[in-house]
């Protein structure tokens, strides 16, 4: 029987791999174009905004700074959530940082042994959140023409995220944590942390950017076929943004908020070497995502009844996000001193690989 499930496990896989190459020779130009397009998108808005927080999350974790977060902000983590102190860290970045953040900060903190894996499934349950600047700049002023929408949905996300963050205090509710034993803060060398957050935030920027750049040909390729409705559903469960470009003149502003705290399969992608390391189920993972998206359209409803916004009714979807040449100074740096960074990391790993095989 193992056998056999292994076969089929193979042939499934050969079949992938076949219908991608396929994919690849039959519309070269579409691929062509779907990679430059998503390259382009992690130069211009991906990296500038994510990087600088990737670092700091990082920074906050391997410094020990996160402990002084627990003293401050611990008694609402443990009233609210009925979670660790040290948590409230995680739950603070993943509302100001952006996608991945919140499931790296939690893993990170496992891997510390700062908190147990049930609160660490607990966490990843409703710290994936879209930041301020993707849902305010990209979203709501870029696409939306309005940023009075693009706070609203970022309103609208937070808070859902924070509901489904008390409702996961009900899970386990027998489990006694220890909240009363309170570690001492001690902060660790602050050079040394920042040079191990570089390093792996790199690491994991690059990761990132692949599965954007993955999906980005994804949702190229299938909108050469012409699916009409279903092409747009099709886009929105598998990146955000090219979901709701794809869906301007035709979804209201509640259903982008929902789109958004789905978060989109590209990010599951991107966060998905941190969740399951912490055990969490993928059902219980996406019955979380699907009701936080419930949560949070609902949430924009009520809002937008009492601060209602107008938004531009025509979609810029023919026009191209971005152009070639258009890439600031600070994003060309940040993207040098990545490619930098990696470099040195890997020369380090060769050179102590050496080291290792003469002795």
């Amino acid at each position: 029987m193992e056998k056999m499930k292994s076969h089929i496990g193979n042939l499934i896989l050969i079949i992938f791999s076949l219908g991608a190459c396929f994919c690849l020779f039959s519309k070269s130009q579409v691929c062509a174009s779907g990679i430059k397009e998503g390259m382009l998108l992690c130069v211009d808005s991906v990296i500038p905004t994510l990087f600088p927080f990737m670092i700091i999350s990082q920074f906050i974790v391997k410094s020990g700074i996160c402990d002084l977060f627990g003293k401050i902000l611990g008694r609402i983590t443990v009233k609210l959530f009925r979670l660790p102190p040290v948590a409230s860290s995680v739950i603070l970045m993943s509302l100001i940082g952006g996608y991945p953040i919140g499931a790296k900060m939690t893993y990170e903190l496992l891997c510390e042994g700062k908190i147990s894996q049930k609160a660490a499934q607990k966490l990843d349950l409703f710290c994936i959140n879209a930041g301020p600047a993707f849902i305010i700049n990209t979203v709501g002023t870029m696409l939306l023409g309005s940023t009075r929408a693009g706070v609203i949905l970022y309103c609208s996300v937070a808070l859902s995220s924070v509901i489904i963050g008390i409702l996961t205090r009900f899970i386990d509710a027998e489990k006694v944590y220890e909240y009363k034993k309170e570690s001492p803060v001690i902060l660790k060398n602050p050079i040394e942390a920042f040079s191990f957050s570089v390093t792996d935030s790199v690491k994991a920027m690059i990761s990132v950017c692949s599965w954007i750049v993955i999906f980005n040909y994804l949702i190229k390729y299938i909108c050469s076929f012409s699916l009409n409705g279903y092409t747009v559903a099709l886009s929105s469960i598998l990146e955000v943004t090219s979901g709701i470009k794809m869906s301007l003149n035709l979804l209201p502003v509640p259903a982008f908020a929902a789109i958004i705290s789905f978060g989109g399969l590209s990010v599951h992608c991107q966060i998905y070497s941190y969740v399951s390391r912490t055990g969490l189920s993928a059902k219980l993972f996406y019955t979380a995502r699907v009701l936080c998206s419930a949560v949070t359209a609902l949430i924009c409803s009520i809002i937008l009844k009492f601060i209602p916004c107008e938004i531009e009714v025509f979609a810029n979807v023919s026009k191209p996000s971005f152009e070639a040449y258009s890439v600031s100074l600070p994003t060309a740096c940040a993207l040098l001193l990545m490619c930098s960074v990696l470099i040195f990391e890997l020369d380090n790993e060769r050179k102590s690989k050496r080291e290792i095989h003469t002795r």
